[in-house]
């Protein structure tokens, strides 16, 4: 395996997610910036992101949204949902393989979850941002990831407790 760079990858899916990454633009002038996310609308012209080396996209599950979206009447099958998961998984080691970040930072939702384990395997930090949104229990993908993030930041201080102290409050993104 090449060694890695200094490269930290900033992952998160659209909506809240994408907003408190955003909080974290003073990061990104002082790192080689990578944004990871499903949110098509990130660009440059986004002032928060003119620092950031480049932006890539991981779709799958952000395009199963918008096809679920379309036709109320279709619903989500436990195939379509391991298929999505594969998609989002192979998205996100092409990212890190192309990047081979040494950090990966990631806000949440579900894109948090295949990168943890991508950067384990590569040797990469990882650490989790619990979303503002919970202040007294965690996320599934929260849940997930607190084995083996190397850190995880809480936004409330109540959920210091409910990580059982292996969380840091860092106090509000946003």
């Amino acid at each position: 395996m090449s060694k890695l760079n200094n490269v930290v990858m900033f992952a998160c899916n659209e909506g809240g997610h994408f907003a408190q990454m955003l909080a974290l633009k003073d990061l990104f002038a002082k790192y080689d910036s990578v944004v990871l996310t499903d949110n098509e609308r990130a660009n440059y012209n986004i002032p928060a992101l003119k620092n950031v080396k480049a932006i890539e996209y991981a779709m799958s599950f952000a395009n199963k949204r918008k096809e679920l979206t379309k036709n109320k009447d279709k619903k989500m099958t436990h195939a379509s949902y391991l298929g999505s998961c594969f998609g989002l998984t192979k998205e996100c080691y092409a990212a890190c393989k192309k990047y081979r970040p040494k950090v990966i930072i990631s806000t949440g939702s579900n894109i948090a979850v295949p990168l943890c384990f991508i950067a384990k395997w590569m040797g990469a930090k990882f650490v989790y941002i619990e979303t503002r949104a919970k202040v007294y229990n965690k996320t599934i993908s929260g849940k997930i990831v607190e084995r083996f993030a190397d850190k995880i930041i809480v936004q409330w201080p109540e959920m210091v407790e409910v990580y059982m102290g292996r969380a840091e409050y860092y106090g509000t993104l946003v």
